[in-house]
């Protein structure tokens, strides 16, 4: 069988995990050479189809890499949950590959191109659709229609889908989910005299306006109120929380209430209140500047909080202020995927492992407790309520019933290539020289103008 050599990170490492589930029946044959909607795709499966048949009539072991980034708490229960499907069944055996988390994506793209990528592979949100394009991944549609697959279409709501599904096919699936919530001690705010954030949110005065007091309120304490992440989706949870959009069909235009959101955010990062993340010293990013007090708020999904639960410091969750103070105005669902590599010489064998992983037996085992996801999975949720950390887990949960995906209608940024990095850049101008907002606003649609352009 082939060998690959195992590259091993001195970083920290994963995505997600996977665990044990009974044994399956012997699996039916699915043709590899299914239609992904790419030529290059095509022959891939087409090459690989009597090496997998091989080895299934042979009754060897079949040997599969799958590679992933992430942090220490996510590497911990992802090589365990490898061990355990390992040991659930003896047809297939994965190895996991620890890669670094500097350099990830454009590595994988190199690898995917090269044919030297592992057989299953974690993927960004960022860069899932120009693999679609390019025809390195597989085409998971037939496979899961099968009786072969772990997971079922239905398994999944449309929100965390959509991200991966064209009309040709299904290109990956969601490892769990990860919805936007601000992050804030409880604490510190009883020391500092600060309003309860909870208590304004049950009485629908989750305002930006009282936003705007309790940042205040820290900066005059020595501490920055906000750190505002630079990534467009950070962005956009302001967008969204004003009732503003920034996608007008297949044009990136920000409408009057986006533009408001844009100049609240420079507002604030002009006058201290907020500090922009791309300016921390190295070795302080958020979850640095909020262990240490620092700030007063940071915006993540649950990938922090087995961290800050088991060092001991004191968290909760708030959702986002909204300017009316509405609740649960549409917050950012931070996806991940898992993918087939389009020329595995086992590809029947790379989409079981992958559908049993984000299937409900992989993510039923690996999120119960304090862990650092939320179920993509419908009908999963008891399992992190059980955990009760933190106080108020149920916001997380409502944000992900009224949050957005990227790669939807209402924020198609990664659907081109290079689009979150090129208006990054130009967002960056406002954020850090402090350009006029509305001149910024102007620039980074002419340049989204480009690189959709590009893209065609």
């Amino acid at each position: 069988m082939k060998k690959r050599n195992i590259i091993t990170a001195s970083v920290l490492v994963a995505a997600m995990l996977m665990t044990a589930c009974g044994s399956k029946a012997e699996k039916t044959p699915v043709d590899p050479a299914a239609d992904n909607g790419t030529e290059t795709a095509d022959a891939s499966a087409t090459e690989n189809t009597e090496a997998n048949k091989a080895d299934s009539e042979s009754g060897e072991t079949v040997e599969i890499v799958y590679t992933a980034r992430g942090n220490a708490d996510e590497i911990k229960v992802y090589q365990q949950a490898v061990d355990a499907f390992n040991e659930a069944q003896s047809g297939v055996h994965v190895t996991f590959e620890a890669s670094p988390s500097d350099g990830y994506n454009q590595s994988l793209i190199t690898q995917l191109a090269g044919g030297t990528a592992a057989d299953v592979i974690f993927v960004e949100d960022t860069i899932i659709n120009q693999l679609i394009k390019n025809g390195t991944i597989a085409n998971l549609e037939e496979f899961m229609a099968g009786d072969s697959s772990y997971a079922k279409v239905e398994d999944f709501d449309e929100t965390v889908l959509n991200a991966t599904r064209t009309d040709d096919g299904i290109w990956g699936l969601s490892v769990d989910c990860n919805p936007m919530v601000l992050y804030y001690s409880p604490a510190m705010f009883e020391e500092l005299n600060i309003e309860d954030p909870q208590e304004l949110f049950a009485n629908g005065e989750w305002s930006w306006d009282k936003f705007d007091e309790i940042c205040t309120t820290l900066k005059e304490n020595g501490k920055y109120g906000m750190v505002q992440g630079g990534d467009n989706i950070r962005l956009y949870n302001w967008v969204f929380g004003n009732g503003g959009s920034v996608w007008d069909g297949d044009t990136y235009k920000f409408d009057d209430k986006a533009r408001e959101a844009f100049h609240y955010v420079c507002d604030r990062i002009q006058d201290g209140r907020f500090v922009y993340g791309g300016t921390l010293p190295d070795g302080q990013g958020e979850d640095a500047m909020f262990m240490s007090r620092q700030a007063g708020f940071i915006a993540a999904g649950r990938w922090l909080t087995k961290t800050f639960h088991d060092e001991g410091i004191d968290f909760d969750y708030i959702p986002y202020p909204s300017k009316s103070g509405e609740q649960y105005a549409p917050a950012q669902i931070c996806l991940g995927f898992l993918c087939v590599n389009a020329k595995s010489e086992h590809l029947e064998e790379a989409m079981q492992f992958l559908t049993f992983y984000c299937g409900t037996p992989g993510q039923e085992a690996r999120i119960t407790g304090v862990g650092t996801s939320v179920p993509s999975v419908k009908t999963l949720d008891d399992m992190l309520i059980e955990s009760e950390v933190p106080a108020h887990l149920d916001h997380i949960l409502k944000v992900r019933a009224t949050g957005w995906a990227s790669g939807t209608d209402v924020a198609k940024d990664t659907i081109y290539a290079g689009f979150a990095d090129a208006t990054k850049s130009v967002f960056e101008e406002a954020y850090v020289n402090g350009a006029d907002p509305d001149e910024i606003i102007e620039k980074v649609e002419a340049k989204a103008a480009e690189v959709i352009a590009d893209s065609q």
